[in-house]
């Protein structure tokens, strides 16, 4: 799989696919590769899921699948189906795989985890964010119709898609899991009446749709106090960085930076 994702080889992709053909990492590869047509991808969609039957991910692949080819009610069922699962899109797996490929072929440590941070390929993310788009479209169109228990039953599947992957993903070396996560329930609660009470705690949709913005707008200031930041890092606090990416998330380790040389501005 490092193979394949460092040097784009699509021969070892498939040969992953023939002699690992139940393994969950390689079932995603197939079922997500961006060089594959959807004919070639969409039996891996259904093997992904089988492999992987306690992870959200590969039910909202299918789900996404479903819905761009019109299967709405399969999609529906696909979703309905997924209470209690984790969700896992293997970035940090992925990413340390392809560090170890380049450390094995001569790269510094340094280089080996930029290069493979860089070059990471996270096809799932526009699969997700897609099906949180089409989830809202379908919910707004049972709106039109007067099915409005239809319609609250699909807003909270969206919900449940941006709560999963937001919440799996806070921990994620990319930040951008985290930051779908948002849009989707953003999306979906804007789709709702503002006014009325959504959860267990007596908030209201508008209230939830303050506090996402609240949030994003924290990672777009400590994404600003980052940026000037990073060129100061010297060798050491690059690989610590990264490390601190790799285990406890993008967010952290960026909060990280800001701590040890906010201070030296």
């Amino acid at each position: 799989m490092a193979a394949y994702r460092t040097g784009k080889d699509l021969a070892a992709l498939r040969e992953a696919l023939a002699k690992y053909p139940n393994d969950p990492q390689v079932t995603f590869e197939g079922a997500t590769c961006p060089w594959f047509s959807e004919d070639e991808r969409r039996p891996w969609l259904k093997a992904f899921e089988q492999a992987a039957p306690d992870n959200a991910l590969g039910y909202y692949l299918s789900a996404v699948d479903d819905l761009k080819t019109g299967h709405t009610e399969d999609a529906l069922r696909e979703l309905a189906g997924i209470s209690g699962k984790h969700f896992d899109d293997y970035t940090q797996s992925r990413e340390q795989d392809d560090v170890d490929a380049y450390l094995s072929a001569g790269y510094s440590s340094a280089e080996a985890q930029t290069i493979a941070s860089a070059s990471l390929i996270l096809p799932q993310v526009s699969s997700v964010k897609d099906l949180g788009v089409r989830l809202v479209d379908l919910a707004k169109a049972y709106q039109q119709a007067g099915d409005q228990n239809s319609a609250q039953t699909v807003l909270q599947m969206a919900m449940n898609v941006g709560q999963s992957v937001g919440t799996a993903s806070s921990s994620s070396p990319v930040l951008i899991d985290q930051l779908v996560g948002m849009a989707i329930q953003s999306r979906a609660l804007g789709a709702m009446d503002p006014n009325s009470v959504y959860g267990d705690n007596g908030h209201t949709v508008q209230q939830f749709l303050n506090q996402i913005d609240q949030n994003r707008a924290s990672i777009r200031a400590l994404n600003q106090q980052v940026k000037p930041l990073m060129e100061n890092l010297s060798d050491q606090d690059w690989i610590i960085f990264m490390n601190r990416r790799m285990i406890f998330g993008e967010v952290p380790a960026m909060q990280w930076v800001v701590n040890k040389y906010g201070q030296q501005q």
